[in-house]
């Protein structure tokens, strides 16, 4: 079972083996025990997580969901109120273990439509972004990656492969990128940027290049580098898209060229972030 914890405290997901420095205190007969044991015994065995010091409410939660219920909620009884606003706020005021898809970064499916165009609206109406028809969102929707939490969608990201461009560098386009203003400066859209990038690399792309007509101060503070007007540039992008470029916007190009990762492996998407 995969636990998701909404608010953490510091466990691990799954207890682990003691080491004879932390179980000193345990008999031989319990570490002979728990050495028998396979990891799905381990898990749910309360014995196990009290000798590791964690606390008994949290241990308990998680053999909960780990048993077959969806979500454990832990709440502080001085809390005025705090039972109705943890179950009736999007966000509660205690702590929440779930086994559920609670929080997490994913491809789009066609239930995110609506929530990916709520997303859009603004910036199509402030011409930050080009507005799209419901019939060209719904065919662009497998190219689409969305932070969902708790049904609703919070970020989305558009990643459209291009095609080689004429230096010979496997191209894609991002756009479309956006996280609810409510949960900007959480770190979500650098959680969202790490798992397209490690999508891209999956596919062998090897350059990142964005299209915009405001600043791109963000984009720059991770990599991306500004390339001029993107219907005047050269070499950077495959013909057949920079001829679609109306110039009339004065889009500007930035790129990022993606390199391997630290360990040469091209991870699955969400390998190596928190959601």
């Amino acid at each position: 079972t995969t636990l998701h914890l909404r608010r953490p405290p510091p466990i691990p997901t799954i207890p682990t083996m003691p080491k004879p420095s932390t179980a000193s205190h345990l008999t031989p007969q319990q570490l002979k025990r728990f050495s028998s044991m396979k990891k799905e015994e381990l898990v749910v065995n309360l014995d196990l997580w009290t000798a590791q010091g964690f606390p008994t409410a949290v241990s308990t939660c998680v053999i909960a969901c780990s048993k077959g219920i969806r979500r454990a909620h832990l709440l502080d009884a001085r809390s005025d109120g705090g039972l109705l606003l943890e179950l009736y706020c999007r966000d509660g005021v205690g702590t929440m273990i779930s086994a559920d898809f609670y929080e997490g970064i994913r491809r789009a499916r066609y239930a995110d439509l609506y929530g990916i165009q709520q997303l859009l609206e603004p910036l199509e109406r402030d011409g930050i972004l080009v507005r799209r028809s419901r019939e060209a969102l719904i065919e662009l929707l497998p190219n689409f990656t969305v932070i969902e939490r708790d049904n609703r969608i919070l970020g989305c990201a558009l990643l459209l492969e291009l095609g080689k461009s004429p230096d010979g560098a496997s191209v894609a386009e991002l756009g479309a990128f956006c996280v609810d203003q409510e949960f900007r400066g959480t770190g979500r859209g650098d959680s969202l940027l790490d798992y397209v990038e490690q999508g891209a690399r999956q596919n062998n792309i090897k350059r990142l290049v964005l299209l915009t007509t405001r600043t791109a101060d963000w984009f720059e503070q991770r990599d991306f580098r500004w390339n001029g007007a993107a219907y005047a540039s050269t070499g950077l992008l495959p013909e057949p898209r920079r001829a679609k470029i109306d110039s009339a916007r004065n889009s500007q190009l930035y790129v990022k060229e993606l390199a391997a990762t630290e360990d040469g492996a091209n991870l699955a998407p969400g390998k190596r972030i928190g959601f």
